[in-house]
């Protein structure tokens, strides 16, 4: 199970407290829990004055970088902030397979498995020719921003990306006899630096069970939270106050809006050629 984390600001602003010094932090997650440690590479992604996308990232577990993990919290002074924390399946472990990855002025960060991934490139069109990796995250980013470019709604893409995945499932399935579905979790993050996107929804279990400070909080459902006039969203909290769970599927945006950050979200009732889609929260 990888980690998702997003902080949503009017101003820009450090991230620090939240990514290291917190008490169940993105940082302290890292190894929290012995049986599934995040040791597979991290990243953090902000944009800098001119709205351009900085990404800070390795192939080595966080926890092994403590300090070069907290300079870039450091530096990461930005309206929109994300971090990832990976729990790798593919077996590349690197820096270009670390998440988050950037492209066009967008930033993407995904917890799960894309089972699909091979059937998803070959729907690329010509972004498949934009991969860097053989990563499913990246084939999943390519695929967003593809649909992006048609429907013009990062809630509408991401949307897209799960009916397209259900499409080519039913033409696929026999090849992946131990899969029951095209993907475990599309959990994501993606930004252009003027607001923050985010989906919600997983149809079958990953890695994980649990949320390792909130045991009560199932590995599929984020959650978000305001504190001191940010919007923080994260795949479990990074501290011990309040968070409000999201109801997957479903999207959720965050932007700045003058001296506050505006919220949306949205339910989705996504349905395969074969019937409703499976949310595994919901078993």
């Amino acid at each position: 199970m990888c980690r998702l984390f997003a902080q949503v600001c009017a101003a820009p602003r450090t991230a620090r407290d939240l990514l290291v010094d917190a008490e169940f932090s993105l940082l302290r997650q890292a190894d929290a829990d012995p049986s599934n440690p995040q040791k597979d590479g991290w990243g953090l992604a902000w944009f800098d004055a001119a709205g351009r996308p900085r990404v800070v990232k390795s192939g080595r577990a966080a926890t092994d970088e403590r300090e070069r993990f907290a300079r870039a919290a450091d530096e990461a002074v930005s309206t929109v902030v994300i971090g990832h924390l990976r729990a790798a399946t593919n077996p590349h472990l690197d820096e270009a397979h670390a998440h988050p990855f950037a492209d066009e002025g967008w930033v993407f960060a995904h917890n799960g498995t894309l089972t699909i991934r091979q059937e998803v490139a070959e729907a690329l069109g010509p972004r498949r020719a934009r991969l860097k990796t053989d990563s499913d995250t990246e084939v999943y980013f390519q695929q967003f921003l593809k649909h992006l470019a048609r429907v013009g709604d990062p809630s509408r893409a991401f949307e897209e990306c799960v009916a397209e995945d259900w499409r080519l499932w039913e033409s696929c399935r026999g090849r992946y006899p131990e899969a029951a579905t095209p993907y475990t979790s599309l959990n994501a993050l993606a930004s252009d630096g003027r607001a923050l996107h985010a989906l919600c929804h997983a149809a079958r279990a990953g890695g994980g069970r649990h949320g390792v400070f909130h045991p009560g909080l199932p590995w599929s459902v984020m959650c978000y939270a305001e504190r001191d006039g940010r919007v923080v969203l994260a795949s479990e909290g990074v501290d011990a106050g309040a968070w409000t769970r999201l109801a997957p599927p479903e999207t959720m945006s965050a932007a700045p809006n003058g001296s506050r950050v505006e919220l949306r979200r949205r339910a989705l009732d996504p349905v395969s050629p074969s019937g409703p889609v499976p949310e595994v929260s919901r078993a």
